[in-house]
């Protein structure tokens, strides 16, 4: 496969093809409550030993009695409680302390998982020796259509799911893919904190994405491993749909944040046109949409970056600094999208939500 022959720092020791390690599992969790009976039963229901397995309830800041929930309910899974909610990076980021495993798995509070969910991502990582693998996930609603299929980043900072509202093809083979979807990965603890984690600063969105960019920047090889199934309630936690309010701040924010912290020099004046081009034309939508709520959400996702401009080429600097491979090679390889490719996805996506 494309891509492993990169991963070969020095340190770095994988599984042993048949190994059963023990794994952190780390739900991240909101308000979710009504989610966490499917999610934590169908984690009881796992093929694996569950004496190499913990499951741990980050909860930020909820005020639906979840966590009381999950403690009368679920008594052998671990609760975090947290004081207040610090988004999904910073969440997940502060859970991770607790965790016990060499090797961690991120998972979404609204999901189902399968039986062989677990055991198919430990045996990806071993056979192939990589330290990021990433399940499929189908749609709760209909598990017949795939919501991610592996991942592309493009060169305007967003992100998107390979084959995405198209029907499952029951594949079962690995291949090497842009970015994880966090609502199933599992990453080696050492490398996860290598890269710094999830970067915070993002909130919520596009967390994964720019975690995925940032591994093949530094060399580690992301795998997506299509025999780990996960079902997963779209848009339950940001919002039916193409855009909410909480989208259209995030994704507008974090997608000029990730093109001005992992471009290359060369590239960065066409990244930062593209992504403000793919802006006006959404705010030209939502304008005569009359959503004039989710225009003033991307008006202050620009003063934002304006305001952290300087924290932003902080950042630049460190991930540019440790930099192994170029623009060019990640769209070689096919983990950058081409301009014309994200043009052709954006438009499909456009077909499947056109109410924006």
């Amino acid at each position: 496969m494309k891509g492993f022959s990169i991963n070969t720092k020095k340190g770095n020791h994988f599984l042993a093809a048949d190994s059963k390690p023990f794994i952190s599992i780390i739900v991240l969790n909101y308000n979710g409550k009504p989610f966490l009976k499917e999610c934590f039963s169908s984690l009881r229901l796992i093929n694996y030993p569950r004496s190499e397995y913990e499951v741990i309830l980050v909860d930020n800041g909820s005020t639906d009695s979840s966590i009381e929930y999950a403690r009368s309910n679920f008594p052998w899974i671990r609760i975090v409680v947290l004081n207040q909610n610090f988004g999904f990076g910073g969440g997940n980021n502060k859970g991770i302390r607790f965790a016990k495993g060499d090797y961690i798995v991120f998972l979404n509070n609204d999901t189902r998982v399968t039986k062989e969910w677990l055991s198919r991502l430990v045996q990806a990582s071993a056979t192939h020796s990589v330290p990021i693998c990433a399940s499929k996930t189908l749609l709760m609603e209909n598990h017949k259509i795939v919501e991610y299929g592996g991942g592309k980043f493009a060169i305007n900072g967003r992100g998107y799911s390979i084959a995405f509202g198209k029907t499952n093809n029951e594949e079962t083979e690995c291949s090497c893919t842009g970015y994880p979807c966090a609502a199933s990965m599992l990453i080696k603890k050492d490398v996860f904190l290598k890269l710094g984690g999830f970067d915070e600063d993002y909130f919520a969105g596009l967390d994964d994405t720019d975690l995925g960019w940032r591994s093949w920047l530094c060399g580690h090889t992301v795998l997506y491993c299509p025999a780990s199934i996960v079902y997963h309630e779209s848009g339950a936690t940001t919002g039916k749909g193409r855009l909410s309010p909480l989208k259209a701040f995030h994704g507008t924010k974090n997608s000029i944040f990730t093109v001005l912290k992992n471009l290359e020099l060369r590239n960065l004046i066409s990244g930062v046109v593209l992504a403000f081009s793919y802006d006006l034309v959404e705010v030209f939508l939502l304008v005569r949409s009359n959503n004039l709520k989710c225009v003033k959400m991307k008006i202050r996702a620009y003063l934002w970056i304006f305001k952290n401009f300087r924290r932003i080429l902080q950042k630049r600097h460190i991930i540019q600094k440790n930099r192994l491979v170029s623009d060019k090679w990640l769209r070689d390889m096919g983990f950058m999208a081409t301009s014309s490719e994200a043009l052709h996805e954006y438009t499909r996506l456009g077909k499947l939500f056109p109410q924006i």
